[in-house]
This record gives structure tokens, sequence and C-alpha cells, in this order.
């Protein structure tokens, strides 16, 4: 099917159930950023594939919202599909509320899927709409219909993560929930969201491509726990230990009548309504329920020391991947390759190294105008050929069962031209000011965003994506509740920062069709002198790019910390290394800053 027919297609769908429009959104059951293939209904709708992106179809337009990562993206894959790019944040464009406001009238009916929308997002939309008189219905998931070939959910089998990697033991972080639910007087507590259900339990899985999770519920009682999963996908080890421990496997589809029969007994059940989809919510009581935020995300944020030396393990092998890559882009430009070649070559190298599970996010390899599209995936049939000249921004990031990775740099690969050199020492003095930063307890991350900006902004320079986001281990690459982010004024850029949590620091420019700059490490907030004082402690070890930098332009501050930095890069990689190339290949790109 063409895009216009499965847009015809969902219109009759829509006709069939008295819809006058129907959202449309890359969700699952779980509000997971990366969801399984049988969820990416937008994706096989509009053809758009980007991480962020919501499609409003009616009988005479089809319009989608994304942010300023995706515009060039939008714009590509959106071509000759009948659906139009909306530049969400951009003057005088829209919200979908408001579109809606304006587009709807009194008594039309919008339709969501209620197995994936959150409450929260719900109640928060019929807001939005409720003054209009128009209502909004989530009793169709039309993708039931309409899509011929969807792919079927999930069902890969779980490991157990061990607990040489872990802080803490299955058994300790399920009596923490527990007295979470004693204190608020609790019977049970549903954990949704995927990430916080394999933290808790320890376990990590495949369903998710990049993330390792295992498609699941979690219900905590004050005694035992049900881990609706499957029963067929727990190795029996793994069951044998999960028994022991009070924890009882069902089937995925039982959390319903799981949550009815709780209902039926007037017990206290606590559900956190930003990821818990409308028709759990209504199952579980609806009202009746206890609205109570998760407390595991912020838990699952804040690594132990035991977790962090794991960390520093991975990213120093990860390093070496880098290296390698590196070494070998030098020579493969002058025999011919190209952007998926490269990440081909680094998920290799990646795989050579101990721990690997898989990468963290698709690689993204831009090539000159490319790497201006700030979430680009080259594709096999429309990549760039990679020459020796201009500039290479590559982003990608590893799985390891003790540590997640994600590292951005840019290469030169011929000598830069002075506007090249000029932006990306201005976005490594913002790297680098960030990285630098000393704050008092209680400091969120949008107080800190301008300290990345502010070498750009003195040349009326920007980047229209966040400067940081929290980072999992062996876990989701990107994580909350914290976040860097100068023009949020709530969600992640709102929470304190706490020391254990790691975040990435990425400043960045584009310039359209020409390049994209990005440097990018993950960092570890930190305790420091005198009490009360935090800092950063960089994590990521691999060398920037010193042909790029104009040194004249940093401050001594900077150029200090640049000869720390590449001395600890040193430390940490020479000893994993034995090749003779290798080794000089590190002590010439760490030496002499």
């Amino acid at each position: 099917m063409t895009i216009p027919q499965r847009l015809a297609a969902l219109r009759t769908a829509m006709k069939a159930h008295d819809l006058d429009a129907y959202y449309v959104a890359d969700l699952d059951p779980h509000q997971s950023e990366y969801v399984a293939d049988h969820w990416k209904s937008r994706t096989w709708l509009s053809g758009f594939d980007g991480s962020a992106g919501t499609l409003i179809v009616t009988a005479d337009e089809a319009k989608l919202w994304t942010d300023s990562r995706y515009f060039l993206q939008g714009e590509s894959q959106l071509a000759g599909t009948g659906i139009d790019l909306m530049r969400q944040g951009e003057k005088g464009v829209m919200t979908i509320q408001k579109w809606l406001n304006k587009k709807l009238i009194a008594g039309d009916r919008l339709g969501r899927d209620g197995n994936i929308v959150s409450v929260g997002a719900a109640n928060r939309l019929e807001e939005k709409l409720s003054k209009r008189d128009i209502e909004v219905c989530y009793d169709h998931d039309l993708f039931a219909d309409v899509w011929p070939d969807r792919p079927p959910l999930p069902a890969t089998e779980a490991l157990e993560h061990d607990e040489k990697f872990t802080q803490e033991t299955r058994t300790e972080k399920l009596q923490r929930l527990r007295d979470f639910m004693a204190k608020n007087e609790l019977e049970h507590y549903l954990l949704v969201g995927l990430d916080e259900i394999a933290w808790t339990l320890n376990v990590r899985g495949n369903d998710v491509e990049f993330n390792p999770l295992v498609l699941s519920y979690l219900l905590v009682h004050r005694e035992g726990a049900t881990w609706f999963c499957g029963p067929e996908r727990i190795p029996g080890e793994l069951s044998r230990r999960l028994k022991e421990e009070g924890v009882k496997i069902a089937d995925y589809a039982d959390v319903i009548p799981a949550l009815q029969r709780i209902n039926a007994t007037d017990e206290p059940l606590g559900l956190d309504p930003n990821l818990t989809a409308a028709c759990i919510y209504l199952a579980a009581g609806g009202d009746r329920t206890h609205q109570i935020f998760s407390p595991v995300a912020r838990w699952k944020s804040i690594k132990g020391p035991k977790e962090i030396e794991h960390i520093r393990a991975s990213m120093a092998r990860d390093g070496v991947a880098l290296l390698r890559l590196r070494r070998w882009l030098s020579e493969a430009v002058n025999r011919g390759t190209n952007e998926v070649a490269v990440s081909e070559k680094l998920t290799e190298l990646r795989a050579t190294g101990a721990n690997y599970f898989g990468d963290s996010f698709p690689a993204i390899v831009g090539y000159r105008g490319n790497g201006a599209i700030v979430h680009y995936r080259a594709e096999a049939n429309s990549c760039a050929e990679i020459e020796a000249s201009g500039l290479l921004l590559l982003d990608s990031g590893g799985q390891y069962l003790d540590g997640t990775t994600d590292i951005t740099r840019t290469f030169a690969l011929s000598d830069p031209t002075a506007d090249e050199k000029l932006h990306y020492t201005l976005v490594l003095q913002g790297h680098i000011n960030l990285g630098m930063a000393r704050f008092p307890e209680g400091t969120v991350g949008r107080q800190l965003d301008v300290l990345a900006r502010n070498p750009l902004w003195q040349h009326a320079l920007n980047y229209g994506h966040g400067t940081g986001h929290g980072v999992g281990y062996f876990l989701n690459v990107h994580e909350g509740p914290m976040g860097i982010r100068g023009n949020h004024t709530k969600g992640s850029s709102q929470e304190a920062l706490r020391a254990g949590q790691i975040l990435s620091n990425e400043p960045g420019y584009y310039r359209t069709g020409e390049y994209g700059i990005r440097i990018e490490n993950l960092v570890v907030v930190k305790a420091t002198e005198p009490e009360g004082w935090l800092e950063f402690e960089d994590l990521t070890v691999f060398p920037m790019e010193r042909s790029l930098v104009d040194f004249s332009l940093l401050s001594e501050a900077q150029k200090t910390w640049l000869r720390d930095y590449h001395a600890k890069v040193e430390a940490a990689i020479l000893p994993l290394l034995e090749d003779e190339g290798e080794i000089d290949w590190l002590k010439q790109a760490c030496g002499g800053w």
C-alpha cells in the first residue's frame, strides 16, 4: 500500500466509527520512547520515522507535527504523501490542540487508541477540547483494521542482570517500593514503564530495538508481586529464583483481569498517570485509583558507586572501539566508503569488546550536509559516499552488561575551513563550560543550559535540541526524570540534579546543507566541596578533534580542561591497547593539548 492508500483506508475506518479526526502517534501502552514495531502506527501510515512526531488525520487533511530536529527529515519523507509538515515551535505554527479547536466543531469526535494513550495525556487533551464540546473517543484501535501485515507483539527471552553488575538486589529494590507503598497507604502498586520494571527486577530483554527491555507489567503487593510477561519467556533458573523471592509470572494480557479483581476488593492501588494507558487505568478502577508518580524513575536515575565503576570500564572499551573506527576511517575515505559502512564498522568493532549486548540507538553518521540533519539516519540505498574532505558527524552508542554509552564526535576529513574551525571551537567552548560547572544542590537542568549555549549566542548562533538527557545503566539511552534544556519550563529540565545521575553534555551547531557539528560526552553528577555543592565528572573517554580547534579563542581554564581531559582519556584507554599503531595514535591524539 502507498501512503495515500493507507490514509484512504484509515479515513474509511474513521467514517465507519463516526470519527471526524484521528490522533496517530508511535506510542505503546508503556509510554516508551522507542516502541516495538507493532506500535509504529504513525511510521507505517506516514512513512516518517523520526522518534518524535504526531499525525492528525481528518476527512480532508493530514498534518504531522514534529520538532526542529526532524524538519529536514520531515520535508524529505513526507514529500508527495498528502501529509503537511507542521514545524512545531516555529512562529505562526499552531499547536495540535489549537489546530484541533480550529478545525473541529461542537459535536465532532476525535479518536485515540485508549490502549496506548496515557491517563495524563488524555486528561490534558480533553481539557483543551472540552470547552468546544469536542468528544474524545478511546474505544478504537483503527490500525487493527487497516494495517494488514502489522507485526506481532514481541516475545523474546528475558535474562537476569547479574548481581555483580548491580548496586542492589531485586529483593532490596522491591522492599524499597513496598516501603513507599506503606508510606502512601497502598496495598498494590502497578509499574508500567518497561525500564522501571527491568531495573526493579534486575532483568533485561530484547523486545524493543536498542533498549534491553521486556514487554510486561509489574504489580507489586505488600507481600509478593506478579510479573505479567508470559511464563514461556522466562528461562528456568530465573523463573526458579523469582518464585523463591515471591514473584509470580503471568501472561501479559492477564494484567487487566488482575486489576479488575483488585478493583472489586476496594484495596488501594497506586499507579503513575503519566505512564499508565487509559484502558489499564479504567480496569484498575479509574478515579478510584491513587495517582502517584512512580518513585522508581528517580531511584533508577541515581547510580551507585559500584555501578559507576562498571560504567567507567564500559566507557573505556567503547573508547577503544571509537579509536579503531577513527583509524579505519582515515584509510577508508581514500579507498571509498559511505555512511552506512561507517555505522556497520563501528557496530562490528564494539561487538568485539567484553560485555557487549548491542547498540544503544541507531548511529547517526552524517557526512557534510547530512550532518546538519540532527537525527539523520543513513539508508543503504541513499546514503552519502564519504570522501577525504569535509566534516563527518558521528553520534553512536553501545549497550553493555556494565553500562550504556552515547558519544558524538565531529571528524575533519581534510584541512578545515575558517568557519568550520570557528563553529567547532564555539561548540567545544560550550561543552567545556558545562563540563566545568559547579552548582548548589537543588539546581535544575534549565539553569545550566545557558553555559553550553553562551559561546554560540555571542555569535548570534544557536541549536534547536536539548543540551543534555539522562542515560540509563544497561537500560534506555534516554532516561528521566532529569535533563538539561533551556526552553522547557516543565518536565525534565525542572528536575533537580542529584549525585549519581548520568547525563549527556552535547551542544552543537548545524549549517543547513553544509555540515553539522556536535560534541557529546556522558557525565556523572558528583558531590564536591564545600558540602551541598555538585559538579560533573566526564565518563566518556575519546579525544576531541584537534585540527578543528582554534586555540586562540580558548580561555586558560578551557585549555587546562582540554589537557586534563586528554590525560584522562589516555590513562583510561592505554591499558586496553597492545597494538603499537593504536598506542601511537592514542598518544598523538591525547598529547600536546
